[in-house]
């Protein structure tokens, strides 16, 4: 940003010429009084007042919702069974409903649900999130909404077989958890079993607890 430049009028400055002359020599305390009147033209009318403090910004700020990293059972710093006492602090999460009357928050920095979604028990702790849309991806592969199956394949390559999972003509897959077995993430792609192929796209990405993704949610 480049720096502000007072522009004067001549006469201004001719003024000010004068006026520096005759206050050569006088006290120190005539001086502050001049520098510090708040009529004196040119003078800053920026506030100095320590008890201001910044407002708090949330990380997931619509700016940084692409930067959003996936991981299992995790969302940035959201993670799956966050409750209400953990979610608040971080700012990441709002209460009140976007698409569903059994939802109970909804992220902040996506307020109408565009990419993002969470589904919470009804003590607010949160039980799933979704990405609906591209920008978030994985920390293993870097996939997200619109990556291949055959992208999703080369990336987790123990995934289960695409299954029918009643959310309109789609499949799901779910990459088994390396200690336990459990399907900490799932992904839903664009064609039913039988018509996928490496280039269907995945349509959206459920963050779990272990448990099956509630692809087919009801709302």
């Amino acid at each position: 940003m480049k720096p502000m430049t007072v522009r004067r009028a001549p006469a201004t400055l001719a003024l000010l010429l004068v006026a520096s002359t005759l206050l050569t020599g006088c006290n120190d305390d005539a001086g502050d009084a001049a520098v510090k009147d708040p009529a004196t033209p040119g003078t800053s009318a920026a506030s100095t007042d320590p008890t201001e403090t910044p407002s708090k910004t949330p990380s997931g700020t619509p700016t940084d919702i692409d930067d959003l990293v996936i991981r299992p059972g995790a969302i940035g710093e959201a993670r799956v069974g966050m409750t209400r006492a953990e979610w608040t602090p971080t700012g990441l999460f709002e209460d009140g409903a976007v698409l569903c009357g059994g939802e109970l928050i909804h992220w902040a920095a996506d307020p109408k649900a565009e990419k993002l979604l969470v589904l919470t028990g009804t003590d607010a702790a949160i039980t799933q999130m979704f990405v609906s849309a591209p920008g978030p991806h994985t920390d293993h592969g870097d996939i997200e909404v619109g990556s291949t199956y055959g992208e999703l394949k080369e990336a987790f390559g123990n995934l289960t077989e695409p299954v029918a999972d009643g959310f309109g003509d789609t499949s799901s897959v779910f990459p088994p958890g390396e200690e336990d077995g459990k399907a900490y993430l799932g992904f839903l792609l664009d064609a039913l079993p039988e018509d996928v192929t490496d280039d269907t796209e995945i349509v959206r990405i459920a963050v779990t607890g272990g448990e099956p993704a509630y692809f087919q949610y009801g709302c």
